[in-house]
């Protein structure tokens, strides 16, 4: 029998990603939403009514502020070490979209620091990590050390011991979404399989293109 295999979805909004992994086969562990309403769809459809999630004793069925979780529970998420196979979400994009005001002041980018330290904490097998293309665009003042937000995250996952981090932007009109919606995203894994899983999407993206 195949192991079901466990997620943990951060910045899940109303549950969109752990949705297509509910019907992908995959269990999730919990999500981390700040936003009440946003959490109390995801509840509603994959806690109360699919109960898609092995939610913890020890984690309030809550929208949580992933700040908040980290100085609570760090101990409690620690001890997940070896049991968890994917971290997976999108930071808030707003600082780094080129459709706003595109800010490196904007106090959300720094959530992306909150997203590694979860997976130093947990360190899953693997982690998919997603936001805008923006996010790939260095910011005119440099605090990142004069390279882009992207290039640090593969870096510091690097750092943490996911050697094979990679980082692709995709149009995810090739993928039968209705508009020309460019997202980067990163796949690293403690296995070296981040190619081979970067290759498979893109081997969709061609059968979707040539239908």
């Amino acid at each position: 029998m195949t192991p079901t295999l466990k997620y943990i979805d951060l910045f899940a909004g109303c549950g969109g990603l752990s949705t297509g992994l509910h019907l992908a086969g995959w269990k999730g562990l919990f999500a981390v939403e700040k936003n009440a309403s946003a959490f109390s769809t995801l509840k509603a459809n994959l806690v109360d009514k699919r109960k898609h999630f092995d939610w913890p004793a020890w984690l309030a069925t809550t929208n949580w502020d992933i700040k908040e979780l980290l100085a609570q529970k760090g101990a409690a998420l620690s001890r997940l070490k070896g049991t968890v196979d994917w971290v997976v979400g999108g930071p808030p994009c707003q600082g780094f979209s080129t459709a706003g005001r595109r800010r490196e002041g904007d106090e959300r980018n720094n959530l992306v620091h909150s997203y590694l330290r979860l997976v130093e904490l947990v360190q899953p097998r693997a982690i998919l990590f997603e936001n805008v293309r923006g996010f790939t665009m260095k910011f005119k003042a440099n605090a990142q050390g004069g390279i882009a937000y992207s290039q640090r995250v593969i870096q510091q996952l690097r750092e943490l011991g996911y050697e094979d981090a990679r980082g692709e932007l995709i149009d995810m009109s090739h993928y039968g979404i209705p508009q020309r919606r460019q997202r980067f995203i990163v796949i690293a894994t403690r296995e070296g399989l981040a190619d081979a899983a970067i290759e498979e999407l893109e081997s969709r993206c061609a059968v979707h293109l040539s239908d």
